[in-house]
């Protein structure tokens, strides 16, 4: 009678041990398959990537890009070139194709200030999302028009909310961009009335030589771009355009 619960126990100690051992290895086999699976999910792990950084070496420049889309943020674009102006930066505004055709006067602002003009795409559109053959329509559609006001060739392309599908890449590279995306963003879309929350998100990033800064024109972007110049200064880096860091 002993004998049986000690075996009992012994049986029930086994088949715990074992539970407890094919728990952890189907914990191994799931973070394996999940490393696996994220690696997998990121088709942009070749040369055919947007660039997060420029690639010149040693440029001592921090890219400071301002994309221009919608429409409704057109008022704060003039309040980002006066503080540009003073503090004697020119940065890249990269605009969507609609945007550019209803704002030309102030497309041909920005660009007779001296600043850089990158395609934005011609729609706020989820471009992961688009064929190919829609990629391609909405790219030369921005392009086409751009160009046609500014009289000047766009080198840079960034996708509505960085969002590249291989269709994306494919079509930009064949109209000759580099495809840019941006290591520092300030989410300035979402901090709309809130510079000094920028300024502080900005602060806490890791700028460096090369970093691509993403802004929109917003309230805050009007009120705070000086002291996001001034961070960069602080680096021992000059803030300028993406053709300043490829």
């Amino acid at each position: 009678m002993i004998m049986m619960v000690l075996n009992k126990k012994k049986v029930k100690k086994i088949i715990i041990s074992v539970v407890v051992i094919l728990l952890a290895l189907m914990g191994i086999i799931f973070m394996v398959k999940q490393s696996k699976s994220e690696t997998t999910f990121n088709m942009f792990d070749s040369e055919d990537a947007p660039y997060y950084q420029g690639t010149k070496v040693k440029s001592g420049y921090v890219a400071l890009t301002c994309n221009v889309d919608l429409g409704w943020e057109s008022e704060y674009v003039e309040g980002i070139l006066e503080v540009l102006e003073k503090e004697d930066v020119k940065i890249t505004f990269n605009v969507t194709g609609r945007w550019a055709e209803k704002n030309e006067e102030l497309l041909l602002k920005i660009k007779g200030q001296g600043h850089e003009i990158g395609n934005h795409g011609h729609r706020h559109l989820d471009y992961a999302k688009l064929s190919y053959e829609e990629n391609l329509d909405q790219i030369k559609t921005s392009k086409t028009i751009i160009e046609n006001i500014t009289k000047e060739e766009t080198k840079f392309f960034q996708a509505p909310s960085g969002s590249f599908g291989e269709g994306t890449m494919k079509a930009a590279k064949e109209l000759g961009y580099t495809c840019i995306k941006w290591d520092i963003d300030t989410i300035d879309w979402k901090y709309r009335e809130e510079p000094d929350v920028i300024v502080e998100r900005v602060k806490k990033k890791d700028i460096q030589d090369n970093s691509i800064v993403l802004m929109h024109p917003t309230n805050a972007t009007t009120q705070c771009i000086d002291d996001i110049i001034q961070i960069i200064r602080d680096k021992g880096l000059k803030p300028g355009k993406l053709s300043d860091i490829f």
